[in-house]
């Protein structure tokens, strides 16, 4: 494995970002040890596939031909060498720093750009995609946000605004939509799952989407033993879909993606186009010759009590972020940061 680290940082905490694959693999306060997204795989297919991971130019599998052709599972994102646009510097209220990756099979360019706000815990991260195609063609992109223990434990409390899913049946059906899923309660061989707690191996994977009113998404993973919150905020129109992958063995939890992007079905392309939609949400992105398409999303950290009972919503204001309790006195939580967007 090599990291290539860029790091950004400010009195409270620090965010590294790995130039070999674009993967966010550490952050974390800086009085405070504890790394929600320490996930690595050992997979020698994909060596830098650590933490955080960026799913394009596809979420899924390839087809045989493409996987004979070189296309990996999740895109080629996660095997190039990132180059640094602008390296770390201060700007106004924040650290900034600029990235980009091509892909040489799927033709297109993404140019990152990760704001660290001054003095609160909260990154912010604007993508612009750039199709160095001639010709129009259907892409995703999915925020791949792994977690793992010590952080992730079957006491581990997973929040988010989702509307309705499905369990994601990888078995090329298009119907898998079928029984619909409410979050956090679903019944699964005569038995009640909450999946806010990772304490049953079923479903591996399952896919949510928002209340079109929303004009946010957002989910959190919170570990109140521990003291810690990691949470991420994004556009609805950006990315309509949540996806969550668990990985259990003997009864012990090792992994827990939280993953918003611009598709829920994790199939190969034919698929996927013959499908279009689920829950009437389109489940790919089109881009055309030449276009460029920005997406954005922040993150944070919080520290909470070790009675906390999970979050019950986030508010997005012009200048400030509001995370309310699950508590009928809510113990809130203010960031005192402009939410930047892609606009």
């Amino acid at each position: 494995m090599t990291i290539a680290g860029v790091k950004l940082e400010n009195d409270r905490v620090q965010l590294m970002v790995n130039l070999c694959g674009g993967s966010y693999f550490d952050f974390h306060f800086k009085d405070a040890p504890l790394n929600p997204i320490n996930f690595y795989p050992g997979d020698p297919d994909q060596p830098n596939a650590m933490g955080h991971i960026l799913c394009f130019d596809r979420w899924g599998p390839p087809t045989d031909a493409e996987k004979s052709n070189g296309i990996p599972h999740h895109g080629e994102a996660n095997s190039q060498v990132w180059s640094i646009v602008a390296d770390p510097q201060i700007k106004d209220d924040s650290t900034e720093c600029s990235m980009k990756c091509s892909l040489p099979l799927g033709g297109l360019e993404l140019t990152r750009t990760i704001r660290l706000s001054a003095d609160e815990p909260v990154y912010f991260v604007t993508e612009k995609i750039r199709s160095l195609n001639k010709y129009g063609r259907m892409f995703n992109i999915v925020q791949h946000v792994t977690i793992a223990p010590p952080f992730l434990d079957g006491s581990t409390l997973i929040d988010n605004n989702a509307e309705r899913g499905f369990e994601g049946k990888e078995n090329g059906s298009l119907n898998q939509e079928e029984p619909v899923l409410r979050w956090p309660g679903a019944l699964h061989n005569g038995e009640t799952v909450s999946l806010r707690q990772f304490k049953n191996q079923w479903p591996r994977i399952s896919s949510f989407v928002f209340d079109q009113k929303d004009e946010y998404g957002w989910v959190t993973a919170c570990n109140p033993k521990q003291r810690l919150m990691l949470g991420y905020v994004w556009k609805t129109r950006d990315y309509p879909w949540i996806n969550f992958w668990r990985s259990m063995e003997d009864g012990i939890p090792l992994a827990l993606g939280m993953e918003f992007g611009t598709t829920g079905l994790h199939e190969p392309f034919p698929v996927v186009a013959r499908k279009g939609k689920i829950f009437d949400r389109n489940i790919y992105a089109f881009i055309d010759a030449d276009e460029i398409i920005t997406k954005s999303f922040g993150s944070f950290l919080a520290r909470i009590p070790e009675d906390y009972n999970g979050v019950d919503r986030i508010e997005v204001r012009n200048d400030t972020m509001l995370v309310r309790e699950k508590a009928k006195i809510s113990r809130d939580l203010t960031f005192r940061v402009e939410f930047h967007t892609n606009e």
